[in-house]
């Protein structure tokens, strides 16, 4: 049976209790910083307010081009899907190392917060925004220039997004393999730029269900410009008919496409 040690425990208190000490957290080093980052967004503690505190801003600090490329290095995810956090969280991310953040639900993100993110953190390889309502093409088009490392995007539920978006991932982002756009306003322009885009070769997954706007043309699109593909779902698109379901029964099998789901109306 392992003993916390006594700075976990304390740390875990801190987490709790984040924005009693607010002046406190300000002067920790930057290693215990990012112990405590990892644990206060566990417990969804993040806030607008106490985030500049644990996220060290070293851009008024005359030596902060050699501290930068330390700043923060133990953090590489920051799932702040459990905080309360806006905009103002986001433009006050400045972790260079992170790779992965989930802001999954978080409504009050806007495609402001995302582009000041996009800035600040270019190795961002995962990103969920999965129910940020209102992160419109403006925010994935800023992901997809100054983050070309992009490998995993969720965009499900993002209701105001269009083809835009999608293209901006297929010009720029060639390691793309998995991308989620379900209930989004995209259209067949959208998903064929992204089959034959950069990333196509490396596409695996694509989420596509409940796209109003989608036809046959997406499915096709897909299935002969992604020999990659394994997990493909269309499921709840009202235009799409019985010919992708044709289209789909020679890639089905082994070394194919493991997994599909789709609705014939």
């Amino acid at each position: 049976m392992s003993v916390n040690s006594l700075l976990d425990l304390s740390l875990t208190c801190l987490a709790k209790y984040a924005d009693n000490y607010f002046n406190d957290i300000k002067v920790l080093p930057l290693g215990i910083k990012d112990k405590l980052v990892r644990i206060m967004t566990s417990h969804g503690t993040v806030t607008d307010f106490n985030i500049s505190q644990v996220l060290t801003d070293l851009r008024s600090d005359r030596h902060r081009e050699e501290k930068h490329k330390l700043l923060h290095a133990g953090i590489h995810t920051l799932d702040l899907q459990n905080c309360v956090v806006s905009d103002s969280t986001l433009r006050q991310v400045h972790c260079p190392h992170v790779r992965t953040i989930l802001l999954k639900g978080c409504r009050a993100v806007t495609s402001q917060g995302v582009v000041a993110l996009a800035g600040a953190c270019p190795s961002l390889a995962v990103v969920d925004l999965g129910g940020c309502v209102e992160v419109t093409d403006d925010g994935v088009v800023a992901l997809a220039h100054s983050c070309r490392q992009l490998e995993v995007i969720s965009l499900r539920g993002c209701s105001g997004l269009t083809d835009a978006a999608l293209l901006a991932l297929a010009h720029n982002c060639s390691l793309l393999h998995s991308v989620y756009f379900s209930e989004t306003c995209v259209t067949d322009e959208g998903v064929v730029g992204l089959a034959t885009g950069v990333c196509s070769n490396n596409l695996k997954e694509l989420q596509m269900a409940r796209c109003q706007f989608l036809t046959d043309e997406a499915v096709t699109a897909v299935l002969t410009h992604c020999p990659n593909i394994r997990i493909f779902n269309f499921h709840g698109c009202p235009l799409i008919t019985d010919q992708s379901r044709g289209a789909l029964q020679n890639l089905i099998g082994p070394n194919r496409i493991h997994q599909v789901s789709w609705t014939v109306y």
